[in-house]
């Protein structure tokens, strides 16, 4: 696969003005320092509402599409994947090298990998995005602010991060408090995550004050998309993580440059998808929590029942990373070189050890290697 940055470095305006012109689109008015306007084939209109800005070589539908690069134009005038638009603008331009991408699955048997066929090649179905009911935000009076768990503060999360996120105690239930802000920063639920015994296996679930239980459905909303909205903006990049200690953590070593948002379970809706692929994102890293050591199934036995529960979690990742796949470049970060321990996830073990296994994160696409 050629990388989409490196053929937008080399790609000329000219190039690109070519190509608009073989989709059907015809400038309009005169050609500006910054700007040049068309016809929107992006969506079949006749309106001249569609602009190209020279300086980024990206566009902007202003009547029904938004913001695109390149590739999402062509996505939409081919109707193709991602990736399929990639290939098309280099076969155009005569650029056919592979990139540096690592397309190697580290897996103990691809064959038992296999995700099936209509999986692979399905495109999903947009929905349409919803938002979750505001909760007044003075019910976190109710708690205390500046109180922090140790635990936390041992792992590497900072009280200036918690306090970034809202993040509150309640002595009476010995719980944290964690708030689940939609994108616009509005409260819309209450999580917690109980240091009591007897909670130790449902630590975390909503939060209950006075008969009245502030939760929220977990598929409508992603943890940390206010906060880091600026980082994926800005990278067109996103990392779906599976705990809000995650997006926390990331918060830590790269601020609001972070481009880290969390599901708070071991799923991807399409309503995540489809709110991540509205804000223009153009490359998904799946981060999931680590619940099997490789190692143990070196000897597998096909029988074996956990070694079932473990090739059920490998098809699940997959599943999910197929949400993305007909639309943006799509990764899973694998720990193929031992640097977590079992339930770790991969930014439980410092910025250092989350950058080794974004370098060697590994791409699953829609096609087959030995396709191309």
């Amino acid at each position: 696969m050629i990388d989409k940055d490196y053929l937008l470095e080399h790609i000329t305006e000219e190039q690109i003005l070519q190509l608009l012109v073989r989709f059907g689109a015809v400038p309009y008015g005169a050609i500006k320092e910054k700007e040049i306007w068309f016809n929107t084939i992006c969506h079949g209109g006749d309106s001249h509402k569609l602009c190209y800005f020279r300086d980024t070589k990206t566009f902007y539908c202003y009547t029904n599409c938004g913001q695109m690069s390149l590739f999402n134009l062509i996505m939409k005038v081919k109707n193709c994947t991602f990736s399929e638009s990639i290939k098309y603008v280099a076969n155009e331009i005569g650029i056919s090298n592979r990139y540096g991408f690592n397309h190697t699955i580290p897996m103990i048997s691809q064959e038992l990998l296999k995700i099936d066929r209509y999986i692979q090649l399905r495109k999903p179905k947009k929905t349409e995005i919803k938002h979750l009911p505001q909760i007044d935000d003075k019910i976190l009076n109710y708690f205390e602010n500046n109180v922090f768990f140790t635990g936390w503060l041992n792992e590497g999360i900072s009280i200036e991060t918690m306090q970034e996120f809202g993040i509150c105690w309640y002595e009476k239930e010995k719980h944290i408090i964690i708030p689940h802000y939609n994108m616009n920063g509005e409260v819309v639920g209450i999580r917690r995550r109980s240091l009591q015994d007897k909670d130790k296996n449902n630590k975390y679930m909503p939060e209950k004050i006075e008969g009245v239980e502030y939760s929220h459905s977990l598929n409508l909303n992603l943890y940390g998309l206010d906060k880091h909205m600026k980082g994926i903006l800005k990278t067109k990049k996103v990392v779906i993580a599976e705990s809000e200690k995650s997006v926390m953590l990331a918060h830590d070593y790269y601020g609001e440059n972070a481009f880290v948002v969390a599901t708070c379970g071991f799923n991807i809706s399409n309503w995540h998808r489809d709110v991540l692929l509205s804000l223009g994102t153009e490359e998904v890293m799946l981060a999931f929590d680590k619940d099997f050591e490789l190692q143990d199934f070196e000897n597998y036995d096909d029988d074996n029942p956990e070694y079932q529960k473990f090739l059920r979690y490998v098809r699940r990742i997959y599943s999910l990373a197929h949400k993305f796949t007909a639309f943006c470049r799509t990764y899973i970060l694998w720990d193929n070189m031992d640097l977590l321990n079992k339930k770790d996830s991969p930014f439980d073990k410092g910025k250092e050890t989350l950058e080794i296994l974004m370098k060697h994160k590994v791409e699953i696409t829609t096609e087959r290697e030995d396709e191309e």
